[in-house]
């Protein structure tokens, strides 16, 4: 399948003091980033739209995952 339209994917930012980036520096917007695109907060986060019109966390998921 295309990762540009894999909609199935749910996104939740991680809790506690484990990091996945390199260092907090970088942990902190990914956080925010991920925690934007949450079920609970995002409007339509299976197409990126976290909140009303057009505004988009990322352009697709291909540029999700860089």
């Amino acid at each position: 399948m295309n990762r540009r339209l894999d909609n199935d994917r749910t996104i939740r930012a991680p809790h506690g003091p484990g990091i996945s980036a390199k260092s907090w520096l970088t942990e902190a917007p990914l956080r925010m980033l991920m925690n934007n695109l949450d079920p609970d907060v995002a409007e339509r986060p299976s197409e990126l739209v976290v909140y009303g019109g057009i505004g988009r966390a990322a352009r697709d998921w291909d540029s999700f995952d860089r």
